[in-house]
């Protein structure tokens, strides 16, 4: 990852001593964060890290926006926070003009207004891209904002190569890349996310001046509402509609409506390349399937964070996995057939298994010997029967003899009985004499002077 520090006076310099990290994010935002420490290599550069100068990465520029100094230990580091340029022009351009009185427009038309006086060309792949919506003053508004509603009405896509906007339907690669499970991957964890959860919206169309009615009012409410309840989504206001295209309303208010449970992936590229998959970008496709979590499905790669640390591995979010519907509610009916063998209409337990209390029935099994009505009753253990205890423990108890002192007694052993010594230890120790003066004997210095002694004799006998 090679830096570059380009100033608004058109000078550029080389960064170095740096760490930097690069994010692109699912909402088509693009970003650098860079911590640079001063050194005696970079005293060039250094002193050119400010606001609204530029930062070169890899020939795509990000304009600084927020700058952090600090010293420590007598170093001195800059952090700064950029934003991809094409996102900055987009959004410093605004646009006066509109549209006029209400007409039809294709995209080109609006892409056309949107990007006026921003010095950006477009290019439009039509595939999927042909509706034409009934709008009057279209524009009127930042570039940046124009073209994200464009994007919102059509479900499409954009990207920028250098000073072109392009814009499809889709711009991700379809791989035949597979993360496969107990295949390519284990170990798989997936988050499940219910907080965007919504299952009612409502959409209103071209109102009108004078009775302030909607020329079409229409409102979806999604099955999953019978498992979860209403949960109001915000509603679409879109003067773009009338009767004549209700139909398109209706279709917008399905796809808005975020009624599906998500689960989200990450992993990282080391990760990937143990799957196989060598070469990936943002945007892209590949196929996921997971039996454990139910998915079986392409998806795509809607994040990408990537380091100047050579030794962290690039990290890469893929697009949330859409639980489906219909599995859901299948479980949810299954659920609710058993749980209705339970209760009756009112809420109550049915059958006869509660009266005053809880009665086991006569289909119940048990492990052998164990009777749940009765409580057993053990009397104490003897040496011939067991209790509470079993014989043998009773009888290993009964040999311990416990002193006045309460801790148990050993006897001395003998020649002939163990006791605090094996009986033959005991042999052996008996043979041991001591003088009657009770004097100290060395026995290491026994032990070498009867070495030194068997020297001497050898030595002797030698002669």
């Amino acid at each position: 990852m090679e830096l570059l520090i380009k100033t608004l006076r058109g000078e550029v310099e080389a960064l170095t001593d740096y760490d930097c990290t690069v994010r692109e994010t699912a909402e088509n935002e693009k970003s650098l964060d860079v911590t640079v420490t001063k050194t005696g290599r970079n005293d060039h550069s250094f002193e050119l890290i400010d606001n609204e100068n530029i930062i070169v990465c890899d020939g795509e520029e990000y304009v600084i926006k927020k700058i952090n100094s600090s010293t420590a230990v007598g170093t001195n580091k800059v952090s700064a926070s950029a934003i991809y340029k094409p996102l900055i022009d987009l959004a410093d351009n605004y646009v006066y003009s509109k549209s006029g009185k209400k007409k039809k427009m294709t995209i080109d038309d609006m892409v056309a207004i949107a990007l006026e006086g921003s010095g950006y060309s477009y290019d439009i792949s039509p595939e999927g891209l042909t509706t034409t919506f009934e709008l009057e003053d279209f524009g009127d508004g930042f570039s940046n904002d124009l073209l994200r509603d464009i994007l919102d009405k059509y479900k499409a896509e954009y990207t920028f190569s250098g000073k072109k906007v392009v814009i499809a339907k889709e711009l991700g690669r379809d791989t035949d890349y597979q993360i496969r499970h107990r295949f390519n991957s284990r170990d798989e964890q997936a988050e499940i996310d219910t907080s965007t959860l919504k299952t009612y919206i409502r959409g209103f169309g071209k109102e009108n001046d004078k009775t302030k009615s909607y020329a079409v009012e229409l409102e979806y409410t999604s099955p999953l509402a019978e498992i979860y309840g209403i949960k109001h989504a915000a509603p679409i206001r879109d003067d773009s509609y009338t009767d004549k295209n209700a139909d398109e309303l209706e279709l917008r208010l399905q796809e808005e409506l975020t009624d599906t449970i998500e689960l989200s992936l990450t992993l990282t590229y080391t990760e990937l390349k143990h799957f196989g998959v060598q070469d990936i970008r943002k945007g892209d496709y590949v196929w996921c399937m997971l039996d454990p979590f139910g998915i079986n499905k392409r998806i795509k790669v809607v994040g990408v964070e990537r380091y100047s640390d050579p030794n962290k591995s690039p990290v890469f979010t893929f697009g949330k996995l859409k639980r489906d519907i219909k599995t859901d509610m299948k479980k949810f009916r299954r659920t609710e057939k058993r749980v209705s063998k339970l209760f009756d209409a009112a809420g109550k337990v049915k059958g006869s298994s509660v009266g005053a209390g809880i009665r086991i029935g006569s289909d119940a099994s048990f492990d052998d010997g164990y009777d749940p009505t009765t409580i057993p009753r053990y009397g104490p253990a003897t040496a011939v029967s067991d209790g509470l205890l079993t014989s043998n423990d009773y009888q290993k108890i009964q040999s311990i003899v416990v002193g006045p002192d309460g801790k148990p007694q050993v006897d001395m052993a003998s020649s002939t009985k163990a006791g605090l010594m094996s009986a033959s230890d005991f042999v052996k120790v008996s043979k041991v004499t001591v003088s009657p003066s009770g004097a100290n004997v060395d026995l290491n210095k026994l032990v070498s002077d009867l070495a030194a002694l068997t020297a001497r004799v050898a030595a002797l006998e030698s002669k």
